[in-house]
């Protein structure tokens, strides 16, 4: 870090040069992005900002605070992390090290759903994390009631921050739920229109090869189904038990493993089961109606 040490009364973009040059001496993925999005974050300017102001001069704490950030991410910490929130279908979530980052690939999920329903009137979304898949459906089909359940209390606590800020200013109505859905019935009694998850679903022997950034920085138990059958048949009888006549459930889950798992849906009842590809042409959704 020596030479970022050395940035001195320099200007904005000469900063955000050093620091482009530092991440990539680090190895880091896209380093002038990434530089882009840590001196936005600190600096609390858009990215266009940072160079629409190239002579600004930087003062000692904005300097000591790139410093910590662009160390942390030469270290290995997800940006997410750095920057405290990640954007998903366009609007900003609250993450850390308790929940899941929000993935790109989930979005495609939600795509799905919403062409199928233009308005729902309660969702439950299993294993929420962050909330970002319902509560992003909730406010994208102008949901009535949105609950969200995790066995994690600290997860939870980061779905509260982000239905709080985001579904404030809407008419639908939100619980927070603290429950395994493995260990039978939710205390959920009103008829459910959708039920949404993206469960636990890497295999054990598959964790090593995960990328250092997700097997350190992200919960394993949000991402690790260390008995796969048991969780994804557990998570079919529990939403087959949550929803009306005709309601949806729609998982994501391991492209290798889908097969087993509408065998199982269908096995609990589930009809008109379909396996959706996502963008990379994986098997890697499947939507079912009770």
């Amino acid at each position: 870090m020596s030479k970022l040490c050395r940035i001195g009364s320099e200007t904005l973009i000469d900063t955000l040069r050093k620091g482009e040059e530092f991440l990539a001496r680090k190895g880091v993925p896209s380093p002038r992005l990434e530089a882009q999005l840590i001196f936005a974050h600190v600096l609390r300017l858009t990215r266009i900002e940072l160079f629409t102001q190239p002579d600004r001069p930087l003062i000692t704490d904005e300097l000591a605070a790139l410093r910590e950030a662009l160390v942390l991410k030469g270290q290995g910490t997800p940006t997410a992390h750095i920057l405290g929130s990640r954007d998903f279908y366009g609007r900003p979530f609250r993450v850390n090290r308790d929940v899941l980052i929000p993935r790109p690939e989930t979005e495609e999920l939600v795509e799905r759903l919403l062409a199928r329903h233009k308005k729902l009137q309660h969702i439950v979304d299993l294993g929420a994390g962050s909330g970002c898949i319902g509560i992003t459906l909730a406010l994208e089909a102008a949901a009535d009631y949105l609950t969200l359940v995790d066995v994690s209390a600290a997860a939870l606590a980061i779905a509260a921050v982000n239905a709080a800020d985001l579904l404030a200013e809407t008419q639908t109505q939100y619980t927070l739920l603290e429950a395994d859905f493995t260990e039978g019935d939710l205390p959920i009694s009103e008829a459910v229109d959708l039920v949404v998850s993206n469960p636990p679903y890497v295999l054990p022997e598959e964790f090593t090869g995960l990328d250092i950034a997700v097997k350190e920085f992200e919960p394993r138990l949000a991402l690790i189904a260390d008995d796969f059958a048991g969780l994804h048949r557990a998570l079919a009888t529990t939403a087959y038990a949550l929803l009306r006549p005709g309601g949806v459930f729609a998982l994501e889950t391991h492209p290798g493993m889908v097969d087993h798992v509408c065998d199982w849906l269908r096995g609990q009842g589930f009809v008109s089961v379909e396996v959706c590809n996502d963008l990379a042409a994986r098997p890697h959704f499947i939507v079912a109606q009770r």
